[in-house]
């Protein structure tokens, strides 16, 4: 759960960038379901899929077109023009990290608890 808290405000810099650090390895391993330190389109696709076609908003070859579309995108962030035989091997955690790098997600990842005695729940 600690992937879950908001940056204290008396955080160094250098502990933001652990803490943002962690939220985006936590939000990688979440898509590396193999465990191998590259996100697949294999992998990729079966998220996009989970998330788009079971809700029924849009079909599954809708939902591999733009996983297929996606992935594309992110190799030419990640690596630059590609040659024809070229074949992206999927995305490592150093390009997840220069993908989200303009987004903000310490403080958008978070989960307020509540302080409250959990003890007295569990008599």
């Amino acid at each position: 759960m600690s992937y879950f808290r908001p940056p204290s405000l008396n955080m160094t810099q250098e502990e933001k960038e652990d803490l943002r650090r962690a939220k985006l390895r936590f939000l990688f391993n979440m898509h590396d379901t193999d465990n191998d330190g590259t996100i697949t389109l294999e992998e990729y696709r079966h998220v996009v899929e989970e998330l788009l076609s079971r809700s029924g908003a849009i079909g599954q070859e809708t939902a591999k077109g733009i996983t297929d579309a996606a992935m594309l995108e992110v190799a030419s962030t990640s690596v630059g023009h590609m040659g024809p035989d070229d074949v992206y091997e999927g995305i490592t955690f150093e390009h997840f990290l220069k993908i989200l790098k303009g987004i903000e997600i310490e403080s958008r990842m978070h989960i307020r608890f509540l302080n409250m005695d959990t003890t007295v729940l569990c008599k």
